[in-house]
């Protein structure tokens, strides 16, 4: 059976319109993603950038301007007395990607200690650390401070060895942590890598000039 020839006209014509009249593509959905974890560009200078971030020279703005509104403050007291100074994003996109995102940032220890003293809430943690809960009112303060690290929690769970070998490569050297967990280091990307068998794995950023391996090492594998 044939098809008539006005039918055949009518199908093209409408065809023609839908393609003419159809909204261009989002730009963010085409253009060539810069921003998955394992896009690291390290510098001359010892710097690096991931997820479009510049790692000693982006600031707390710069993260929210990429990673959407914060989802808290908090100092962190080590058990040597160290602080740090940390901000919290809630499940942050990276194309087919999710993840909670953690950015430390630079800031005068005597700052860090009076924002621990104001702070509203005090936690014991695992790791036997202090974590100071922020005003969210303090982050106005902070939008300027410099980003010197940031920490990366998949939100796939049980991802495998082979899944970071495929994407980073061989190790430099490893830790075990415990018997159901061990960490990867890669000091020339300023990169460590905590694969846990019972819990979230993590990755963690700095420039690689900061980068300080840890004691015990052992070569991989």
């Amino acid at each position: 059976m044939k098809i008539p020839l006005i039918l055949i006209l009518i199908i093209a014509a409408v065809l023609g319109a839908i393609f003419l009249f159809a909204p261009a593509p989002d730009p963010k959905l085409t253009q060539t993603r810069t921003d998955l974890p394992w896009q690291i560009t390290v510098n001359p200078d010892g710097s690096s950038r991931v997820f479009d971030l510049d790692l000693g020279s982006a600031s707390l703005q710069d993260a929210i301007d990429k990673f959407g509104p914060t989802e808290g403050l908090a100092v962190f007291q080590h058990k040597d007395d160290t602080l740090d100074l940390e901000v919290y994003f809630g499940k942050v996109a990276f194309g087919p990607l999710s993840a909670r995102v953690v950015t430390q940032l630079a800031a005068d220890p005597e700052v860090k200690r009076t924002l621990a003293e104001q702070a509203t809430k005090r936690e014991s943690s695992p790791t036997g650390d202090w974590k100071f809960k922020l005003h969210t009112s303090d982050q106005e303060a902070l939008l300027e401070n410099r980003i010197v690290a940031i920490s990366y929690v998949p939100g796939t769970r049980r991802l495998d060895q082979t899944f970071f070998l495929e994407r980073f490569g061989t190790p430099a050297a490893q830790l075990t942590e415990n018997e159901h967990a061990r960490s990867w280091f890669y000091p020339s990307k300023g990169l460590s890598i905590l694969i846990d068998e019972k819990g979230p794995e993590v990755l963690e950023y700095v420039a690689p000039r900061d980068f300080r391996m840890p004691p015990d090492t052992l070569a991989y594998p």
